[in-house]
Parts: C-alpha cells; sequence; structure tokens
C-alpha cells in the first residue's frame, strides 16, 4: 500500500470508530489529527519505506512541547497489515489531563489494531 492509501487507511479506521480525523496538508507539522471528546492527537503516518529524521522528530517534540500535548507515530510494518504504534510523550499537564489522554491513545490504539 502506498503511504497515501495508507494515510487514508487510518483516517477511515479512525473515523469508522467515530473520531473526528483532520487530514492536514503537506508541509504541517503532523499528517493528522484525531480528536474525540475534547482531546486532540496529533498523529505521524511513515509508510514503510519513509524515514522519519531526528530533525523531523524533534522539531515535532518541540512543537508537542510548546503547546503541551503529545503525539503518536504511527508506521506501516513491513507485513500485510501491520501498524506499529509509537507513543512519543513530550508533556504531562495534570494527573486528569493525563489520564484521558491515554484513554484516547488507548482507543486510537484499539481502533488500528481491530
Amino acid at each position: 500500500m502506498s503511504e497515501q492509501n495508507f494515510k487514508y487507511y487510518i483516517q477511515r479506521l479512525l473515523s469508522e470508530r467515530d473520531f473526528l480525523v483532520l487530514n492536514c496538508a503537506k508541509k504541517q507539522a503532523f499528517d493528522l489529527v484525531a480528536i474525540r471528546n475534547q482531546i486532540a492527537v496529533p498523529l505521524e503516518l511513515k509508510g514503510k519505506n519513509t524515514p522519519y529524521s531526528e530533525e523531523q522528530k524533534l522539531y515535532q517534540k518541540d512543537l508537542a512541547s510548546r503547546v503541551r500535548t503529545n503525539f503518536l507515530i504511527i508506521k506501516q510494518g513491513k507485513k500485510r497489515g501491520e501498524i506499529i504504534i509509537e507513543e512519543c510523550y513530550v508533556h504531562y499537564e495534570s494527573p486528569e489531563t493525563n489520564l484521558l489522554w491515554h484513554k484516547i491513545q488507548n482507543e486510537i490504539i484499539e481502533a488500528l489494531h481491530k
């Protein structure tokens, strides 16, 4: 599956699980933003052959830190249908916010591994 098709596939899976998914245009900080229960989760998607430079990761961590959020990196695995999810923690607010973040993150992981 092409990287573009992978993005649409992830977007569809999350939309089917009642997430509002914003598809960000090229040259934006993240590929998608999944929103549910007033929590927005930035998502960086990478195809199986697409590199993820340390420079890009540091930029995204800095941006996420400035807006006080975390983000997920979703990679297309080498095996057919495989999805790899990496959690990127850069900020924790209050314990309540942290709990909400983990709840939404787990709902995203569940939606992608259905």
